[in-house]
């Protein structure tokens, strides 16, 4: 049976479907403007969890760049908007791009040298962050450092007549994160980044083109994670580079992804919810510091006790033979059919 006709695949789209079209409908018409505000950044956090786990998760690259390519798709929905009079769907598409084609760039340079792999990966895409924060803040065309009043510009839009249009919007893109999750964890190409995590070395010798994968798909990674910032950038109003390409982002990302588990697709999108909900509960301590020292010490519960996050800890329906799924199996399942 191939993936596509797993109706086990066609359930899951399904869900995504009809959770992200009830939201749509239901938040913006009957919540509140804290509700709306609220569920905005939280289908935000989700998409940008979900994004970052697509590749990081998945292959085993921990990258420290994707707040980088979420603050770019801000950015770059801001340069439009403000350059052009082209509408904001215009802006949305230019900002996957643009996000997609830096990670690009990244991933050809940095993919083709077995050198930068592991723990250097992840030290090249901090530094990257720090280049695109210089170029951002000396160029007039995006910032030049005073930053740029987006509200205004998008005052006559569509998405900037109210936050629950942003909320639709940000909706949409979660759930179209989702859907590339679920193709992903049940796809070739999923089982190919899956081999490239357990050890890459077999997967290169069992013929999994692991180069192409790994570009391709931190490539799609950061595009989902620029269109995430599209929305972002009508909702704040104003952006400013400090605000935008802060180190919190990735490093939420991260916490989100490592407490939802990386075993399932919706592992991320758990943690995600979790975290954004600690976060909003403990505001009322009234101490950002406290309440950043309680959600670290329950993440490192979580990890003790749930080695594998909380998807990692809840049964699977149909588990396989052996239980567990060795470099080589997951290598093998890649290259089934040929790899194309």
């Amino acid at each position: 049976m191939t993936p596509f006709r797993d109706l086990s695949l066609w359930r899951q789209f399904g869900a995504v479907v009809l959770c992200a079209l009830l939201a749509m409908a239901l938040v913006p018409s009957f919540g509140s403007d804290f509700v709306i505000a609220f569920g905005f950044q939280f289908v935000t956090w989700i998409g940008l969890a979900l994004s970052w786990s697509l590749f990081s998760g998945n292959s085993g690259y921990a990258s420290f760049g994707h707040g980088v390519f979420f603050g770019i798709g801000v950015y770059a929905t801001a340069a439009v908007l403000r350059h052009t009079d082209a509408p904001f769907a215009v802006a949305l598409v230019v900002a996957g791009l643009v996000a997609a084609a830096l990670a690009l760039v990244v991933g050809i340079a940095v993919f083709s040298s077995p050198r930068f792999a592991g723990d250097l990966f992840g030290m090249i895409t901090l530094a990257m962050a720090f280049i695109v924060v210089a170029v951002v803040s000396n160029l007039a065309f995006l910032d030049g450092g005073t930053g740029v009043f987006v509200r205004e510009l998008a005052a006559d839009t569509w998405i900037g007549e109210s936050t629950g249009h942003q909320f639709v919007v940000g909706t949409a893109i979660a759930a179209a994160t989702a859907g590339v999750a679920i193709a992903t964890s049940t796809t070739r190409w999923g089982a190919a980044l899956r081999s490239i995590r357990d050890d890459e070395a077999v997967a290169e010798s069992l013929g999994v083109p692991t180069y192409r994968y790994k570009v391709l798909t931190f490539a799609a990674s950061a595009g989902l994670a620029g269109l995430a910032g599209a929305p972002q950038a009508v909702f704040l109003g104003y952006v400013e580079v400090g605000a935008v390409f802060t180190l919190n982002i990735p490093l939420l990302v991260i916490m989100m992804t490592i407490l939802g588990g990386i075993t399932r697709w919706w592992g991320p999108l758990i943690g995600a919810a979790s975290v954004v909900l600690v976060r909003e509960a403990l505001l009322d301590i009234g101490s950002p510091e406290l309440s950043q020292i309680i959600l670290g010490l329950a993440l490192v519960v979580v990890i003790a006790l749930m080695p594998h996050g909380i998807s990692g800890a809840i049964p699977r329906r149909r588990p396989t033979a052996t239980g567990t799924t060795t470099g080589t199996t997951t290598a093998t399942t890649a290259t089934t059919g040929g790899a194309r």
